[in-house]
């Protein structure tokens, strides 16, 4: 511990160490919050894609992405598992199961430090995320009974089914718009 005299007979300053764990959590973390801002994200309790449920994606490719907040991601497919395995430099692996919706349109459910579900399009070999519009959203919600509460992310709030009924019903209506996407790098 450092101590520097800022006043003679009137105290000391102490500078505390810094702990060598403090930037390898804060570096997480950060990753973490800014994944979790994604418009297109919503935080859920339950489990909206259940393994049963879980298909590969017809043309996602297994290799390096850069996710909307610049960290690249290595995505692979996991057939044992029947999920994509998601690795980030410096963090534990997160999990995406993906369940078709409507035509070209999937339910992903991702799990790490939480649990999101977003709805998500392939486009070329990128992953377009899909967020509901404006107009639809409260509109969804009221229908499938949800509740929206605000937070780092917003969380939807209700029972498993009526969440993956509002994603349902918003492939099929139309009103989403690209809310960020995956960029494919290679591999």
């Amino acid at each position: 511990m450092a101590e520097v005299n800022f006043a003679p007979g009137r105290g000391v300053l102490r500078s505390l160490p810094s702990p060598s764990w403090g930037n390898d959590l804060m570096r997480r973390l950060a990753a973490l919050l800014l994944l979790l801002l994604l418009p297109a994200c919503y935080q859920v309790e339950g489990e909206t894609v259940p393994t049963s449920a879980s298909v590969k994606v017809d043309g996602f490719r297994d290799g390096l992405y850069r996710r909307p907040d610049g960290v690249d991601v290595r995505i692979t497919w996991n057939a044992a598992e029947k999920q994509y395995d998601v690795l980030a430099k410096d963090s534990p692996v997160g999990k995406a199961k993906a369940a078709r919706l409507a035509s070209g349109l999937f339910l992903v459910q991702y799990s790490d430090a939480a649990r999101l579900t977003l709805m998500a399009s392939l486009k070329g070999n990128d992953m377009v995320l899909m967020v509901a519009d404006k107009a639809a959203e409260p509109r969804l919600l009221k229908a499938h009974g949800l509740g929206l509460k605000p937070g780092p992310i917003n969380a939807l709030t209700g029972p498993t089914q009526a969440v993956t009924n509002f994603f349902k019903d918003l492939a099929v209506s139309g009103e989403f718009v690209e809310g960020g996407r995956l960029e494919y790098l290679g591999n």
